[in-house]
């Protein structure tokens, strides 16, 4: 095909105004109403999840063991931690010996609950059994 035997002009489709309707809101003003929606909307429910996923939880006994060491978890330290544990997910450990400095976390992964803690001296000389892994972070 050669360039003349191009017809652009009927390459295109006419539009008639007199064809298109008009807007229903024909006062010139934009809506600003908020649609009513039935119960959560889907970002409070996935932020929801999230969270309930991301946190971890500490039995009654590692609670118990953090008072009687004097463990105390800075915020820096719990992050540290739940990374260990988020590791340990990942490698599709079930329950997993966190070590955070000089202390020591047995964490139930798939539950995400630290079932107890213990210092460098408590560790000295145990023997851990029923861990299916260790993370050092």
């Amino acid at each position: 095909m050669k360039i003349g035997e191009l017809q652009v002009g009927h390459n295109y489709v006419s539009i008639r105004p007199y064809e298109i309707s008009p807007p229903e809101n024909t006062s010139g003003k934009i809506s600003t109403e908020k649609t009513k929606s039935i119960g959560k909307n889907f970002s409070d429910i996935l932020g929801e999840k999230v969270n309930e996923n991301a946190g971890l939880k500490f039995s009654a006994h590692a609670m118990r063991r953090l008072d009687d060491r004097q463990i105390n978890l800075t915020a820096m330290d719990l992050s540290r931690l739940t990374k260990g544990v988020k590791l340990a997910e990942e490698k599709g450990a079930k329950s997993s010996l966190i070590l955070v400095d000089k202390n020591a976390y047995i964490v139930s992964v798939k539950n995400r609950t630290v079932v107890t803690a213990l210092t460098e001296e408590a560790t000295l000389g145990n023997v851990f059994t029923n861990i299916d892994s260790v993370a050092i972070v």
